[in-house]
Protein backbone atom coordinates (compact mmCIF):
# COMPACT_ATOMS: atom_id res chain seq x y z
CA UNK A 1 0.00 0.00 0.00
CA UNK A 2 3.21 2.32 0.81
CA UNK A 3 4.07 2.42 -2.93
CA UNK A 4 0.72 2.38 -4.00
CA UNK A 5 0.52 5.49 -2.29
CA UNK A 6 3.71 6.94 -3.40
CA UNK A 7 2.68 6.81 -7.40
CA UNK A 8 -0.52 8.14 -5.88
CA UNK A 9 1.34 11.41 -4.53
CA UNK A 10 3.71 11.06 -8.22
CA UNK A 11 0.37 11.28 -10.11
CA UNK A 12 -0.53 14.19 -8.26
CA UNK A 13 2.37 16.10 -7.97
CA UNK A 14 3.67 15.87 -11.41
CA UNK A 15 0.02 15.23 -13.07
CA UNK A 16 0.88 18.01 -15.71
CA UNK A 17 3.82 15.95 -16.97
CA UNK A 18 1.88 13.03 -16.48
CA UNK A 19 -1.30 14.36 -18.32
CA UNK A 20 0.83 15.16 -21.95
CA UNK A 21 2.33 11.40 -21.42
CA UNK A 22 -1.56 10.40 -21.65
CA UNK A 23 -2.58 12.44 -24.36
CA UNK A 24 0.62 10.55 -26.36
CA UNK A 25 -0.95 7.24 -25.56
CA UNK A 26 -4.18 8.14 -27.37
CA UNK A 27 -4.83 6.75 -30.58
CA UNK A 28 -5.67 8.43 -33.57
CA UNK A 29 -9.92 8.23 -32.54
CA UNK A 30 -9.50 10.62 -29.76
CA UNK A 31 -6.20 12.51 -30.33
CA UNK A 32 -7.08 16.08 -30.03
CA UNK A 33 -10.32 15.93 -28.81
CA UNK A 34 -9.38 16.81 -25.16
CA UNK A 35 -7.29 19.72 -23.39
CA UNK A 36 -4.82 19.14 -21.26
CA UNK A 37 -6.94 21.26 -18.09
CA UNK A 38 -9.29 18.38 -17.99
CA UNK A 39 -6.45 15.32 -18.59
CA UNK A 40 -4.74 16.86 -15.48
CA UNK A 41 -8.12 16.53 -13.37
CA UNK A 42 -8.42 12.75 -14.96
CA UNK A 43 -4.75 12.11 -13.49
CA UNK A 44 -5.69 14.07 -10.21
CA UNK A 45 -8.64 11.58 -9.83
CA UNK A 46 -6.69 8.87 -11.20
CA UNK A 47 -4.08 9.87 -7.73
CA UNK A 48 -7.33 9.97 -5.61
CA UNK A 49 -8.27 6.53 -6.68
CA UNK A 50 -5.10 4.83 -6.13
CA UNK A 51 -4.71 6.55 -2.52
CA UNK A 52 -8.37 5.42 -1.66
CA UNK A 53 -7.97 2.13 -3.36
CA UNK A 54 -11.23 3.20 -4.88
CA UNK A 55 -12.59 3.07 -8.32
CA UNK A 56 -14.92 5.88 -7.41
CA UNK A 57 -13.07 9.22 -8.16
CA UNK A 58 -12.54 8.59 -11.37
CA UNK A 59 -16.23 7.57 -12.35
CA UNK A 60 -16.96 11.22 -10.97
CA UNK A 61 -14.41 12.23 -13.12
CA UNK A 62 -15.92 10.12 -16.19
CA UNK A 63 -19.50 12.06 -15.20
CA UNK A 64 -17.62 15.29 -15.32
CA UNK A 65 -16.51 14.91 -18.27
CA UNK A 66 -19.54 12.99 -19.68
CA UNK A 67 -20.93 16.69 -20.25
CA UNK A 68 -17.91 17.75 -22.93
CA UNK A 69 -17.30 14.66 -23.86
CA UNK A 70 -18.15 11.45 -26.58
CA UNK A 71 -18.15 8.39 -24.82
CA UNK A 72 -14.95 6.83 -27.00
CA UNK A 73 -12.86 9.78 -25.53
CA UNK A 74 -13.69 9.11 -22.20
CA UNK A 75 -12.82 5.58 -22.44
CA UNK A 76 -9.60 6.07 -24.17
CA UNK A 77 -8.74 9.30 -21.78
CA UNK A 78 -9.28 6.79 -18.74
CA UNK A 79 -7.33 3.84 -20.71
CA UNK A 80 -4.67 5.96 -21.96
CA UNK A 81 -4.00 7.42 -18.27
CA UNK A 82 -4.64 3.77 -16.82
CA UNK A 83 -1.30 2.95 -18.67
CA UNK A 84 0.88 5.44 -17.99
CA UNK A 85 -0.07 5.05 -14.32
CA UNK A 86 1.64 1.48 -14.86
CA UNK A 87 4.57 2.84 -16.50
CA UNK A 88 5.37 5.27 -13.89
CA UNK A 89 4.47 2.37 -11.09
CA UNK A 90 6.79 -0.02 -12.37
CA UNK A 91 10.06 0.90 -11.57
CA UNK A 92 8.27 1.14 -7.84
CA UNK A 93 8.66 -0.90 -4.73
CA UNK A 94 4.99 -2.29 -4.70
CA UNK A 95 2.88 -4.95 -5.87
CA UNK A 96 2.85 -4.51 -9.67
CA UNK A 97 0.48 -7.43 -10.61
CA UNK A 98 -2.04 -5.87 -7.96
CA UNK A 99 -1.80 -2.49 -9.01
CA UNK A 100 -2.48 -3.76 -13.01
CA UNK A 101 -5.76 -5.46 -10.92
CA UNK A 102 -6.32 -2.33 -9.40
CA UNK A 103 -6.08 -0.19 -12.96
CA UNK A 104 -8.25 -2.81 -14.48
CA UNK A 105 -10.94 -2.28 -11.92
CA UNK A 106 -11.16 1.27 -13.00
CA UNK A 107 -11.75 1.08 -16.54
CA UNK A 108 -14.34 -1.97 -15.73
CA UNK A 109 -15.77 0.57 -13.52
CA UNK A 110 -15.82 3.33 -16.19
CA UNK A 111 -17.39 1.11 -18.76
CA UNK A 112 -19.72 -0.05 -15.94
CA UNK A 113 -21.14 3.41 -15.96
CA UNK A 114 -20.71 4.95 -18.47
CA UNK A 115 -21.40 2.09 -21.70
CA UNK A 116 -21.06 2.64 -25.21
CA UNK A 117 -24.21 3.04 -26.80
CA UNK A 118 -26.09 5.07 -29.69
CA UNK A 119 -28.05 7.85 -29.04
CA UNK A 120 -27.47 11.11 -27.26
CA UNK A 121 -25.32 11.98 -24.70
CA UNK A 122 -28.20 13.67 -22.70
CA UNK A 123 -31.76 14.29 -23.81
CA UNK A 124 -32.65 16.62 -21.30
CA UNK A 125 -30.23 19.62 -20.96
CA UNK A 126 -31.09 20.25 -17.22
CA UNK A 127 -30.22 16.80 -16.59
CA UNK A 128 -27.22 17.24 -18.23
CA UNK A 129 -25.83 20.48 -16.18
CA UNK A 130 -27.28 18.46 -12.72
CA UNK A 131 -24.93 15.24 -13.76
CA UNK A 132 -21.71 17.36 -14.78
CA UNK A 133 -22.37 19.38 -10.84
CA UNK A 134 -22.82 15.84 -9.09
CA UNK A 135 -19.36 14.52 -10.89
CA UNK A 136 -17.65 17.80 -10.28
CA UNK A 137 -18.53 18.05 -6.82
CA UNK A 138 -17.50 13.87 -6.66
CA UNK A 139 -14.31 14.85 -7.40
CA UNK A 140 -13.64 17.84 -4.59
CA UNK A 141 -15.46 15.79 -1.91
CA UNK A 142 -12.45 13.12 -2.48
CA UNK A 143 -10.26 15.94 -2.32
CA UNK A 144 -11.39 17.81 0.88
CA UNK A 145 -14.47 16.93 2.43
CA UNK A 146 -15.14 20.08 4.23
CA UNK A 147 -14.76 22.56 1.11
CA UNK A 148 -17.63 20.25 -0.75
CA UNK A 149 -19.75 20.71 2.70
CA UNK A 150 -18.93 23.96 2.31
CA UNK A 151 -19.91 24.37 -1.23
CA UNK A 152 -23.06 22.61 -0.32
CA UNK A 153 -23.48 25.00 2.50
CA UNK A 154 -23.22 28.39 0.24
CA UNK A 155 -25.74 27.26 -2.56
CA UNK A 156 -28.55 26.75 0.17
CA UNK A 157 -27.87 30.33 1.66
CA UNK A 158 -27.46 31.59 -1.92
CA UNK A 159 -30.74 30.06 -2.50
CA UNK A 160 -32.19 31.65 0.95
CA UNK A 161 -30.90 34.82 0.22
CA UNK A 162 -31.66 35.03 -3.95
CA UNK A 163 -35.15 34.49 -2.61
CA UNK A 164 -35.33 37.18 0.22
CA UNK A 165 -33.80 39.54 -2.56
CA UNK A 166 -37.27 38.93 -4.75
CA UNK A 167 -34.50 37.08 -7.89
CA UNK A 168 -36.29 35.54 -10.69
CA UNK A 169 -36.65 31.70 -10.30
CA UNK A 170 -33.84 32.04 -13.56
CA UNK A 171 -31.30 33.98 -11.35
CA UNK A 172 -31.81 32.01 -8.35
CA UNK A 173 -31.10 28.86 -10.51
CA UNK A 174 -27.45 30.43 -11.45
CA UNK A 175 -26.38 31.83 -8.48
CA UNK A 176 -27.27 28.93 -6.25
CA UNK A 177 -25.21 26.73 -8.92
CA UNK A 178 -22.40 29.17 -9.01
CA UNK A 179 -22.37 29.20 -5.38
CA UNK A 180 -21.98 25.16 -5.02
CA UNK A 181 -19.24 25.36 -7.74
CA UNK A 182 -17.57 28.77 -5.90
CA UNK A 183 -14.58 26.68 -4.73
CA UNK A 184 -14.10 23.94 -7.37
CA UNK A 185 -10.60 25.28 -8.31
CA UNK A 186 -9.49 24.05 -4.67
CA UNK A 187 -9.09 20.46 -6.61
CA UNK A 188 -5.89 22.03 -7.77
CA UNK A 189 -4.64 23.40 -4.40
CA UNK A 190 -1.43 21.88 -2.55
CA UNK A 191 -2.69 19.71 0.58
CA UNK A 192 0.00 21.67 2.36
CA UNK A 193 -2.07 25.06 2.03
CA UNK A 194 -5.44 23.75 2.05
CA UNK A 195 -5.19 21.72 4.92
CA UNK A 196 -2.72 24.19 6.99
CA UNK A 197 -3.10 24.78 10.78
CA UNK A 198 -2.06 28.26 10.52
CA UNK A 199 -1.74 31.52 8.40
CA UNK A 200 -0.72 31.20 4.71
CA UNK A 201 2.20 33.41 4.18
CA UNK A 202 2.39 35.29 1.51
CA UNK A 203 3.74 32.89 -1.28
CA UNK A 204 1.39 30.41 -0.06
CA UNK A 205 -2.08 33.19 -0.37
CA UNK A 206 -0.87 33.79 -4.10
CA UNK A 207 -1.01 30.07 -4.96
CA UNK A 208 -4.43 29.98 -2.54
CA UNK A 209 -5.80 33.08 -4.65
CA UNK A 210 -5.60 30.75 -7.87
CA UNK A 211 -8.79 28.71 -7.34
CA UNK A 212 -11.12 31.23 -8.26
CA UNK A 213 -9.24 31.04 -11.79
CA UNK A 214 -8.68 27.82 -12.11
CA UNK A 215 -12.03 27.03 -11.41
CA UNK A 216 -13.36 29.22 -13.91
CA UNK A 217 -11.08 27.43 -15.92
CA UNK A 218 -12.45 23.77 -15.50
CA UNK A 219 -16.12 25.01 -15.71
CA UNK A 220 -15.09 26.78 -19.13
CA UNK A 221 -13.79 23.47 -20.73
CA UNK A 222 -17.36 22.06 -19.68
CA UNK A 223 -20.51 23.15 -21.88
CA UNK A 224 -23.11 22.61 -19.47
CA UNK A 225 -20.94 24.97 -16.54
CA UNK A 226 -19.61 27.27 -18.85
CA UNK A 227 -21.97 29.82 -17.86
CA UNK A 228 -21.07 30.01 -14.42
CA UNK A 229 -17.24 30.09 -15.11
CA UNK A 230 -17.12 33.75 -14.99
CA UNK A 231 -19.12 34.40 -11.63
CA UNK A 232 -16.96 31.40 -9.93
CA UNK A 233 -13.86 33.74 -11.43
CA UNK A 234 -15.35 36.79 -9.66
CA UNK A 235 -16.40 35.20 -6.06
CA UNK A 236 -13.75 37.39 -4.69
CA UNK A 237 -13.72 40.41 -5.89
CA UNK A 238 -14.33 43.03 -3.80
CA UNK A 239 -16.81 46.58 -4.52
CA UNK A 240 -13.77 48.83 -3.42
CA UNK A 241 -11.61 46.87 -6.35
CA UNK A 242 -9.38 45.04 -3.55
CA UNK A 243 -9.61 41.89 -4.53
CA UNK A 244 -8.88 39.36 -6.92
CA UNK A 245 -8.04 37.94 -9.62
CA UNK A 246 -8.42 41.25 -11.36
CA UNK A 247 -9.44 44.10 -9.05
CA UNK A 248 -13.20 44.29 -10.53
CA UNK A 249 -14.77 47.54 -8.58
CA UNK A 250 -18.66 48.14 -8.03
CA UNK A 251 -21.02 47.07 -11.08
CA UNK A 252 -18.02 45.82 -12.93
CA UNK A 253 -18.39 42.56 -10.89
CA UNK A 254 -21.26 40.07 -11.68
CA UNK A 255 -24.40 40.53 -9.74
CA UNK A 256 -24.54 36.71 -9.56
CA UNK A 257 -20.56 36.72 -7.93
CA UNK A 258 -21.67 39.59 -5.55
CA UNK A 259 -24.41 37.22 -4.01
CA UNK A 260 -22.06 34.33 -3.68
CA UNK A 261 -19.61 36.82 -2.47
CA UNK A 262 -21.95 37.23 0.39
CA UNK A 263 -22.96 33.90 0.97
CA UNK A 264 -19.48 32.44 0.73
CA UNK A 265 -18.39 34.68 3.25
CA UNK A 266 -20.92 34.29 5.88
CA UNK A 267 -20.99 30.29 5.72
CA UNK A 268 -17.11 30.55 6.24
CA UNK A 269 -17.32 32.82 9.00
CA UNK A 270 -20.00 30.44 11.11
CA UNK A 271 -17.65 27.37 10.28
CA UNK A 272 -14.85 25.78 11.57
CA UNK A 273 -11.76 26.13 10.01
CA UNK A 274 -8.39 24.49 9.95
CA UNK A 275 -6.84 27.99 11.47
CA UNK A 276 -9.56 28.68 13.32
CA UNK A 277 -13.35 27.85 15.14
CA UNK A 278 -16.37 28.97 13.75
CA UNK A 279 -17.42 32.67 14.62
CA UNK A 280 -20.80 33.41 16.59
CA UNK A 281 -23.66 34.08 13.70
CA UNK A 282 -24.33 37.71 15.54
CA UNK A 283 -20.29 38.60 15.31
CA UNK A 284 -20.53 37.21 11.36
CA UNK A 285 -22.86 40.12 11.12
CA UNK A 286 -21.26 42.45 12.40
CA UNK A 287 -18.70 42.35 9.78
CA UNK A 288 -20.87 42.07 7.15
CA UNK A 289 -22.29 45.13 8.17
CA UNK A 290 -18.72 46.36 8.63
CA UNK A 291 -17.91 45.66 5.01
CA UNK A 292 -20.91 46.75 3.70
CA UNK A 293 -19.97 49.00 0.78
CA UNK A 294 -16.68 48.14 0.63
CA UNK A 295 -15.84 44.36 0.63
CA UNK A 296 -19.59 43.37 -0.49
CA UNK A 297 -22.32 45.02 -2.26
CA UNK A 298 -24.38 47.21 0.02
CA UNK A 299 -27.64 46.08 -1.09
CA UNK A 300 -26.92 42.43 -1.04
CA UNK A 301 -25.44 42.49 2.55
CA UNK A 302 -28.90 44.44 3.57
CA UNK A 303 -31.10 41.66 2.44
CA UNK A 304 -28.51 39.33 3.83
CA UNK A 305 -28.81 40.88 7.60
CA UNK A 306 -32.39 41.54 7.18
CA UNK A 307 -33.41 38.01 6.50
CA UNK A 308 -31.13 36.58 9.34
CA UNK A 309 -32.79 39.24 11.76
CA UNK A 310 -36.42 38.56 10.64
CA UNK A 311 -36.55 35.91 13.00
CA UNK A 312 -35.63 37.85 15.24
CA UNK A 313 -38.02 40.54 14.82
CA UNK A 314 -40.81 38.28 14.38
CA UNK A 315 -40.46 37.08 18.19
CA UNK A 316 -39.72 40.21 19.60
CA UNK A 317 -43.09 41.20 18.15
CA UNK A 318 -44.42 38.47 19.37
CA UNK A 319 -43.19 38.91 22.76
CA UNK A 320 -44.62 42.25 22.66
CA UNK A 321 -47.99 41.13 22.19
CA UNK A 322 -48.22 38.98 24.55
Amino acid sequence: MEGRAALARRLVETRAVIADAVLEHLGPRSAGQASALIVRSLVSALGQALEASSPDAVVSWARMAHGAYALPVIHDLVTASCNVAAEAGEPLDLDFSALLVFLEIVKANVAEAFPLAPGPRFEDPQRATTGVIEGVLAMLKARDEATCAHSHATGAWCRRLSEAMGLSAATTDIVVKSGVLHDIGKIATPDSILFKPGPLTESEWVVMQKHAEFGAEILGELPALAPFAPIVRAHHERWDGKGYPYGLKGEQIPFEARVVAVADAFHAMISNRPYRPAIAQREAMEILREGRGTQWDAEVVDAMIAMLDAPRTVGRREMARG
